[in-house]
């Protein structure tokens, strides 16, 4: 289920942070980041993902399982514009940014869960795994290359 927020006043970089903070998490634990988050959107992404996780309940989405499985910033449809008055007679433009979150919710597993299954894919693919002993920890014994 795919579910965004509207434009509203913001940096698209300032809000790519916080769609990589929840990019990959379950819903409730995305959510409990925004509550707890400093920044100013959090509160919006905050309710947008409140918002969405019910939408996609009401889609037929288990929300045990649910996941925010991507997250994305785009630009928003405009940036206002106005002068900027400098020294000596001189003229800028300020630009005032507008940005929108978009967000997939899916059934799935965590990144953690994809990570802890790739490792132990790897352990039980690694031939020498089974040779070598835990209590001991594995030591480089180079010596350093000035040892007066």
């Amino acid at each position: 289920h795919k579910y965004s927020t509207a434009s509203f006043k913001i940096s698209h970089r300032k809000l790519n942070k916080l769609g990589r903070q929840i990019a990959g998490k379950p819903v409730d634990m995305a959510i409990m980041q925004m509550q707890f988050s400093e920044k100013r959107a959090s509160k919006r992404i905050r309710s947008m993902l409140v918002v969405g996780k019910q939408h996609a309940i009401r889609k037929g989405i288990d929300p045990a399982k649910m996941i925010v499985s991507e997250a994305w910033v785009g630009k928003g449809a405009r940036s206002l514009k106005r002068v900027d008055i400098k020294a000596r007679g001189r003229i800028g433009i300020k630009v005032h940014p507008e940005a929108r979150m978009s967000v997939i919710f899916k059934e799935g597993k965590t990144r953690e869960q994809i990570m802890k299954e790739q490792r132990e894919f790897r352990v039980r693919r690694a031939v020498s795994s089974g040779l070598m002993r835990e209590d001991i920890p594995i030591r480089n014994n180079v010596s350093p290359q000035w040892a007066w």
